[in-house]
């Protein structure tokens, strides 16, 4: 099986060249790897998208992305949940014995106190 024609229409005739330093031909080839494009696509993609190609990721780099991603979700919903006070009671429970045990170091740290300048 061939490859489809390319309509007329399609057809890139038109060549261009362009002279690059050192530098920038190396940051191009970066720029392109990443993305996994030639140059000539990227440079192409920049100019009628105004926009620098995505770069692709790995599949580790995209797990983790994943997993971050969940994390966030979760991160997001806890804050939503306290910021409309459902508070889940086994941790308000928690939370009013460090308030207890808080108030008990500072009494006792502002009687240690008032004795040593006692």
């Amino acid at each position: 099986m061939s490859r489809p024609a390319i309509q007329d229409n399609a057809k890139r005739l038109i060549q261009v060249n362009i002279r690059l330093t050192t530098e920038e031909s190396n940051k191009l080839n970066e720029n392109a790897a990443s993305s996994g494009l030639t140059p000539a696509n990227w440079i192409r993609h920049k100019i009628f998208t105004g926009k620098n190609p995505p770069a692709r990721l790995s599949p580790l780099d995209t797990s983790i992305y994943m997993e971050l991603k969940r994390i966030g979700v979760n991160l997001n919903q806890a804050a939503h949940k306290l910021n409309l006070g459902e508070f889940p009671k086994d941790l308000y429970t928690i939370q009013l014995e460090l308030q207890s045990l808080l108030s008990n170091i500072l009494k006792a740290m502002l009687h240690d106190r008032q004795h040593d300048q006692g």
